[in-house]
């Protein structure tokens, strides 16, 4: 089946789908349209800047385990 064919295949279906199938479309259709929004380049800038201080000093950070015995000891 080609491209136009299952769209038009869809467009028809969606016209005869249940109210529960037609929100779980949605979802998928709302899913791969997060996905798919471009990262804010604020945001861009401030994983670049981690990532360049991880790159100059990898070791300064504490492991998982490091991190969830200082946790547990605080509980």
């Amino acid at each position: 089946m080609s491209t136009p064919e299952m769209k038009d295949a869809l467009h028809d279906w969606v016209d005869t789908v249940d109210e529960r199938m037609l929100r779980m479309m949605y979802a998928m259709m709302q899913a791969d349209q997060d996905q798919a929004a471009p990262l804010p380049e604020a945001h861009q800038r401030i994983l670049d800047e981690r990532l360049a201080e991880y790159e100059r000093n990898p070791q300064a950070g504490s492991s998982w385990q490091e991190v969830r015995a200082s946790v547990e000891a605080k509980l």
